[in-house]
């Protein structure tokens, strides 16, 4: 085999494999990135929906806290009332 001959048969698979290589590695960044891009979208959207929950969750303990005390002043009114009682 003359020189030429071993440069093609071995240099040139392993050109072809580097470019591929090479090519595959940048397809699958923006890929990765967009997945990446992706995944922050999601955990922004699940923040925000668990802070609206969150607040929701809190007027809901506002309001029956108010409930609760509105029923604690009618109980001991009742009391007073009509039990005499301090």
């Amino acid at each position: 085999m003359t020189n030429e001959q071993l440069y093609l048969a071995i240099g040139l698979p392993v050109v072809v494999n580097a470019a591929v290589i090479g090519m595959l590695m940048v397809y699958l960044t923006g890929q990765f990135g967009a997945i990446n891009t992706r995944f922050e979208d999601t955990k922004e959207t699940l923040r925000a929906e668990m802070a609206l929950g969150f607040e929701r969750l809190t007027n809901k303990l506002d309001h029956l806290a108010g409930e609760v005390a509105t029923l604690r002043e009618l109980f001991a009114a009742h009391l007073r009332e009509h039990h005499g009682v301090k």
